[in-house]
């Protein structure tokens, strides 16, 4: 997340305006920088106790609203004017090397290690380097709560985005708000109108139930947080808070108090799933950021608190761990393996984000803020020559020139990555082949699917039941019976998430007729509303397939809303999942529960029959690769078709 133009003055410290207005620096908006970081941090590790740890972009959000329209705002009191060229030339500075050196070493990354995202690592970096990432991936209908295949690895840049295009839009219309409202109360009016227009837009486009990445994706649907911040630095400039009395202090600690534990409470009871969240989480949040802010400026003892030495370390560089922290999170499994333990995987995803950006900071982010862009390469060159020379004489004085040297090697690994993609079929294209298979027989489905008729019952199978056994190779070799017909794919509805998209194909050629609805990232909860929509319209057919839980946890509650939606008379096959994240044990319990005591439930041991053969799903050891695919096709046909075969009053009673 980007740092804002931060307030200096100390011998040393870094301008953070043009010469004429240096300012005293507030110790205290690097501590909030830290929480923030933090936050997401915790967040994208998947730490438990922090569902809702995303917030800490919000607070950067609020901050960076303040600080900028601040500077601003104070720049325009000094001198009637606003020297924005001046402001984007410094947000250049401040932004673009440290970025270009991580977009340099994950292309790289990639490269080696997970080929298979070149492709859609292209359409990212496009995104990157114009400042569009969240319109990009909102229009690719990437999720950012939940996803499919190892994750991209530059996902986290559409808050950057956010911001690059709140920085090139904001200081124009703060221009005319400032040249044409004098009264302060007018001019912070705007700014929250403006938070309101946002958050109403949220409102608006939001709809419950569905993936609310699109509406957390967007610049106008998520600018109040941005505008929060603007408003508080019209109405509560910096220069007033610095200021203020003890009186004053104490109050705006008790709102700062008030703040932190507010947003330690959203932290800890939002997720991305809540309705409750667009909007009004997110901007309970924002106000809550805004009453930390307001107190960090003042000198009181929040100020105090949050400039703790080592707070201030971490929010200094927050900026660089930031950049660094998905790409880490997101590349680690692929360099260490699925298998690499969890304090392992803890370990390097918080601490090398945090070594990167300090490295960042010394040698690219400080230097370029401190001399510019110009000068810095220059001084790089000229210490390249020396070192060069100096090896000459002796081979230890190399050392200077190893980061050039790495920094050369990644950008020449990347150029070739970016040159030459993978020519064989990648996750993505096998995704989106599913998605049309899915399209099309969802197209192909009609009207004429008969309802069960009321006096089936299901045959116990508890050998089927297991939630992570050999069952399903036992169903595999299971024979059919003589005389018996065949399962067909007319019989079958399915609802699943992007590993039954990947099996698509086999999946409609192994049961003709069957009709699909599967999308990416599609968890329980949308999955039930889903069965209900298709229950409520008659277009069930006898036999629900449900293929969930690689997207997160599910409930026995939502199971039973399955069944419930469905009628005791049609058949539920659940299927587990193969999913090396913390929710897939107490997923495959559920569903395993769920068929042991439901006799018209079967379980699909999709987890048995995969784990043994992993070399048949994709690097992420989620998705399968085509050979895969079949095998998840076959394991489902033989549940099927030992349901249809069952003695007694089975299946086949129901058409």
């Amino acid at each position: 997340m980007p740092a804002a133009e931060r307030p200096q003055g100390r011998t040393g410290d870094l301008p953070s305006q043009p010469a004429g207005g240096r300012r005293a620096r507030f110790t205290g908006l690097d501590g909030v920088r830290a929480l923030a970081v933090l936050a997401v941090m915790a967040f994208h590790e998947g730490l438990p106790g922090v569902p809702g740890g995303f917030l800490g972009v919000d607070v950067f959000f609020v901050l960076s609203g303040y600080l900028i329209t601040d500077l601003l705002a104070s720049q325009f009191d000094r001198r009637g004017r606003l020297d924005l060229r001046g402001f984007w030339a410094r947000r250049a500075r401040r932004l673009l090397p440290a970025l270009a050196v991580v977009l340099v070493a994950v292309t790289a990354a990639v490269t080696l290690f997970e080929p298979d995202q070149l492709r859609s690592l292209q359409r990212a970096l496009l995104g990157a380097v114009t400042f569009s990432s969240n319109w990009s991936q909102a229009v690719a209908h990437q999720s950012y709560f939940s996803a499919f295949g190892p994750p991209p690895p530059l996902q986290h840049l559409w808050s950057l985005a956010v911001e690059e295009q709140f920085y090139l839009v904001w200081p124009l219309a703060l221009a005319a708000v400032l040249a044409g409202v004098q009264r302060r109360w007018l001019r912070a009016a705007v700014a929250w109108a403006g938070a309101a227009a946002s958050a109403a837009t949220m409102a608006a486009v939001y709809v419950p139930g569905s993936d609310p990445s699109f509406v957390y994706y967007g610049t106008d649907t998520h600018a109040s947080g941005l505008l929060i911040g603007a408003a508080l630095a019209l109405t509560w400039p910096l220069a007033r808070l610095g200021s203020a009395s003890q009186r004053a202090a104490r109050r705006l600690d008790v709102l700062g108090v008030a703040g932190l534990a507010a947003i330690g409470w959203a932290v800890t009871h939002f997720s991305g799933s809540d309705a409750a969240l667009y909007p009004a989480g997110l901007v309970f949040a924002a106000l809550a950021a805004g009453a930390v802010v307001t107190a960090a400026a003042a000198p009181g003892r929040v100020a105090r608190m949050l400039g703790w030495p080592p707070l201030r370390w971490i929010g200094v560089r927050s900026y660089g761990i930031y950049l660094w922290h998905w790409p880490v999170i997101a590349l680690f499994p692929m360099v260490a393996g699925y298998g690499a333990g969890v304090t392992e995987a803890r370990l390097v995803e918080t601490g090398l984000p945090i070594l990167l950006a300090a490295a960042s900071w010394r040698w690219v982010e400080e230097p370029v803020l401190r001399h510019g862009l110009g000068p810095t390469l220059r001084q790089r060159r000229t210490q390249i020559a020396s070192a060069l020379t100096a090896t000459r004489r002796s081979p230890k004085r190399a050392l200077p020139l190893a980061a050039p040297a790495a920094l050369l090697t990644a950008a020449c690994v990347a150029a070739y990555g970016l040159l030459n993609p993978p020519a064989g079929l990648t996750l993505q294209q096998q995704i989106a082949e599913g998605a049309k298979i899915s399209a099309a027989t969802q197209s192909a489905a009609t009207s004429t699917d008969r309802p069960a008729p009321r006096t089936a019952t299901a045959p116990r199978t508890s050998h089927l039941r297991q939630g992570g056994g050999a069952a399903a190779p036992a169903a595999l070799t299971r024979a059919r019976i003589p005389g018996q017909p065949a399962v067909t794919g007319s019989m079958v509805t399915a609802i699943g998430d992007s590993v039954m998209l990947a099996s698509a194909q086999a999946l409609e050629a192994a049961l003709p007729g069957i009709y699909i609805n599967a999308v990416v990232s599609r968890q329980m909860y949308a999955g039930v509303q889903v069965v209900q929509q298709l229950a409520a319209s008659g277009q069930l057919r006898p036999i629900l397939l449900l293929g969930l839980g690689t997207n997160g946890s599910m409930t026995a509650s939502e199971i039973g809303q399955v069944r419930a939606a469905i009628g005791p008379h049609r058949w539920l096959v659940l299927i587990s999942t193969y999913e090396p994240r913390p929710w897939e044990g107490p997923v495959n319990a559920t569903l395993a529960a769920a068929a042991q005591h439901d006799r018209h439930v079967l379980l699909v041991n999709w987890y048995g029959a995969i784990e043994n053969h992993t070399n048949l799903l994709r690097d992420d050891d989620v998705h399968p690769l085509p050979p895969g695919a079949l095998l998840y096709a076959q394991v489902i046909k033989a549940v099927l078709q030992t349901a249809h075969e069952g003695p007694g009053r089975g299946p086949r009673a129901l058409w």
